[in-house]
């Protein structure tokens, strides 16, 4: 009778190694096991399970390659939508097409910035919310990282301002007498399943008033 690691391979058949990579915990990895993943910079230890990395397998499979050369151009392009600098008043005999659009992409003065959950992640507890920061820009950058704290703090601190709308309706609330805290972190080249477009991963939870709100991890 095969194992639980055989059977999955034989349900859930990947192209991704997973050899020499733990499987995730049954119930998501904690705050601290992401928290030291980064500070250790062993970021490859946080991986799918074998049935999210097929199921993301099968999404990219079902793009179709003759209108996008790679999975980043599909998402920037169909799911993002960004940017889209054609003039309102153009006919659609005159849309913008994809190889305008890419050229357009870097001449975009402000960087475009969509927050969304992460809809093929590695498993997470459920008292964290992840997500995924897509940009037309590296906010990881220290060119950047002031525009990007004040984006994560409107998105999640404004969360709790009533006169606030928060700009993804993705992100919960906080409990009451509670606020949101959140940490990041860029995967390295050799991670990264989407190359081509810039992406930064976003981890939120609830904690108390007394607490920092952003949680800044120094690298070992």
């Amino acid at each position: 009778m095969p194992s639980a690691k055989e059977l999955n391979t034989i349900l859930y058949p990947h192209q991704t190694d997973f050899t020499g990579r733990d499987p995730p915990p049954k119930d998501g990895y904690s705050w601290d096991q992401i928290k030291d993943a980064i500070k250790s910079n062993s970021l490859h230890v946080l991986r799918r399970t074998d049935k999210g990395q097929y199921e993301y397998e099968q999404w990219q499979d079902k793009i179709d390659r003759k209108t996008y050369k790679n999975v980043g151009e599909y998402i920037a392009f169909a799911i993002l939508q960004w940017p889209d600098l054609q003039d309102p008043a153009d006919s659609n005999e005159n849309s913008i097409t994809i190889s305008q659009c890419k050229e357009d992409r870097h001449r975009t003065i402000e960087p475009r910035l969509i927050l969304r959950l992460n809809h093929y992640p590695f498993p997470v507890q459920e008292s964290i919310q992840y997500f995924v920061l897509w940009s037309t820009r590296d906010m990881s950058l220290l060119s950047e990282r002031e525009r990007l704290d004040n984006y994560l703090i409107q998105q999640f601190i404004g969360n709790q301002d009533q006169s606030t709308k928060p700009l993804s309706q993705e992100v919960y609330s906080p409990a009451a007498g509670k606020k949101k805290q959140w940490m990041w972190f860029v995967n390295p080249i050799e991670l990264r399943s989407v190359a081509t477009v810039h992406h930064i991963h976003v981890f939120v939870r609830d904690v108390d008033p007394s607490e920092p709100n952003q949680v800044n991890i120094e690298r070992q």
